[in-house]
């Protein structure tokens, strides 16, 4: 499922790599959270960050963790099975997603061979995504999917979250 050999960029650098998720993944990325992300599971959930991300770890199947050229844990995604065929996409990051432009440029690339081989296993993906969380909206509109619905009260927060599927 996931790209475990190390790849290399156009400047002959190792860049990041893709690899299943290990429990002790959970708290680094937890501890490292994009505000923004941390601040979509506290609204989606009302977990804290490591609690949001220890059920997503426990519920997914596959949990992959995106690891920089430098050994920063950039994030960790993955899909929680909602029936025959169906899945919940989700993916959490850490700030060292930006703070690289090969590494950026890398999980971009990989962010849309990663998306088919998932959708191999689930045909139907879909969640929901906090509208206030402008580069989780736009990066799934540039994966290809379709929002299909506002919710303005979503959560413990009542916050408004944009739902989004992939056929």
């Amino acid at each position: 499922m996931g790209r475990l050999a190390t790849r290399k960029s156009e400047e002959n650098l190792i860049v990041a790599i893709l690899r299943p998720s290990v429990l002790s993944d959970v708290s680094v990325v937890a501890e490292n959270m994009r505000e923004e992300d941390t601040n979509e599971v506290k609204a989606q959930s009302g977990a804290c960050p490591k609690g949001g991300l220890l059920y997503a770890y426990l519920m997914s199947k596959p949990c992959l963790t995106t690891v920089s050229r430098h050994g920063h844990l950039m994030s960790m995604g993955g899909v929680v099975p909602s029936g025959k065929n169906i899945g919940r996409i989700w993916l959490l990051g850490s700030q060292s997603m930006f703070d690289d432009s090969i590494d950026k440029r890398w999980f971009l690339r990989s962010s849309k061979k990663t998306l088919a081989e998932m959708q191999k296993l689930y045909p139907l993906l879909f969640n929901v995504v906090d509208a206030r969380n402008e580069v989780h909206v736009k990066w799934i509109s540039w994966l290809g999917f379709t929002f299909i619905k506002k919710h303005l009260n979503w959560g413990p927060e009542s916050r408004m979250f944009y739902e989004f599927v992939r056929i």
